[in-house]
């Protein structure tokens, strides 16, 4: 599968800092004393949209003690590390002086940073997902070790895992909370692109526009953010309550069919493939909502990313697809329908109202039941 974030991701959790108001004409500087250190060589790298690019190094003194002036035109993101392994991400801006301390062999838990107001905000969020993912972390140690201290069988492992599923859920709600609203009180700060990236995007998209909003106001020319907001402006055309695209493509007979044509019923949308096992280890819970709802008003428009004709029919036949409205291009990744529905893996699914707009996005097992029976009633 194409496991690709739909804006530019370029990294989760990376504890880190830097920048600062106190600004001059004379450049960038950065510099820093860090602990522990015997002669060890620091890298600076940018971390642009298309990967890391390395700007600067330094020799610490025999104090701990070092001095960087790279060239930097405009706010972006950075790392500074001794390894691969070993680095605190930073948030640099033109003209900043910026001062870091720290242990040299352990950059990104152990630094304080002088600088900007973004890199302080960017700081808080690190910290406050960091301590989220422990307490999911030590749930989930909880469950495994007293499922390995005990002979449990699968009707009490369910339960047990039932019994924590709900503090757990209750964790990760919580942290969604804060970041939504730690996002949508800095809409126009750098620091947010690494809280929204933690978001959903189906489940917060109105997160999404805000923030867009805020910064491509602020930076329309940075490549950061215009990367950001060309995926969000493609979901804008996505979003709920908006008309679904048409498509148009073959049948398996090579007649083409219209997604317009199943106007008047509920309809999934099913991105899928034969080549795609998480498609086919879904396809009986598609095959099922089907039969149950379609003589209620519901159909399926299914569109294969398929590139060999006969692989794609004897999925069809071999996964009991029955209903009628089946399409693909045989352009695999390369078919126009990718940048139309702007998904990058599958299964992906789209449901749609009988006017033809979207409901919602991305529903599968329980929760597409649950929604066509809201929907269907």
């Amino acid at each position: 599968m194409k496991l690709i974030a739909f804006y530019f991701s370029i990294f989760v959790l990376l504890f880190s800092a830097c920048s600062d108001s106190n600004t001059s004409s004379d450049g960038f500087e950065l510099k820093g004393k860090l602990g522990n250190a015997h002669g060890d060589t620091l890298f600076l790298e940018q971390m642009g949209t298309d990967g890391l690019i390395q700007v600067d190094t330094a020799m610490l003194n025999e104090n701990g003690e070092f001095t960087m002036n790279p060239v930097i035109t405009e706010i972006g993101f950075y790392r500074l590390k001794t390894t691969d392994r070993n680095f605190a991400t930073f948030i640099f801006d033109e003209n900043q002086k910026v001062s870091i301390t720290g242990d040299v062999a352990d950059l990104g838990n152990s630094y304080t940073v002088e600088g900007s107001e973004d890199s302080k905000l960017f700081w808080e969020i690190n910290m406050a997902s960091a301590e989220s993912y422990r307490k999911r972390d030590s749930l989930q140690k909880i469950f495994q070790a007293f499922v390995n201290m005990t002979q449990m069988d699968s009707l009490r492992i369910d339960s047990m895992s039932n019994e924590l599923e709900k503090p757990y859920t209750q964790l990760v709600d919580e942290h969604s909370q804060y970041l939504k609203n730690f996002i949508e009180k800095h809409t126009s700060s750098f620091a947010s692109l690494a809280a929204i990236q933690q978001l959903q995007a189906d489940e917060f998209m109105d997160t999404y526009f805000k923030l867009d909003d805020g910064l491509f106001t602020k930076y329309p020319n940075s490549k950061y953010i215009k990367a950001f907001h060309d995926g969000v402006s493609s979901s804008r055309k996505l979003a709920v309550g908006t008309m679904a695209p048409e498509i148009n493509m073959n049948t398996p007979a090579e007649r083409p069919l219209a997604l317009s044509s199943l106007k008047g019923r509920v309809v999934l949308i099913d991105f899928w493939a034969s080549w795609c096992g998480p498609c086919r280890a879904e396809n009986p819970n598609v095959v099922n909502v089907y039969n149950k709802y379609k003589s209620k008003g519901f159909d399926i428009y299914s569109v294969s990313l398929d590139k060999d004709m006969d692989k794609w029919k004897q999925a069809i036949k071999a996964d009991g697809l029955t209903w009628n409205s089946h399409v693909c291009d045989f352009k695999f990744w390369q078919s126009p329908v990718v940048a139309l529905y702007n998904f990058n893996a599958i299964p992906t699914n789209v449901l749609i109202d009988r006017d033809g707009k979207i409901l919602a996005k991305n529903l599968r097992g329980e929760a597409l039941d649950k929604k066509l029976e809201e929907v269907l009633k």
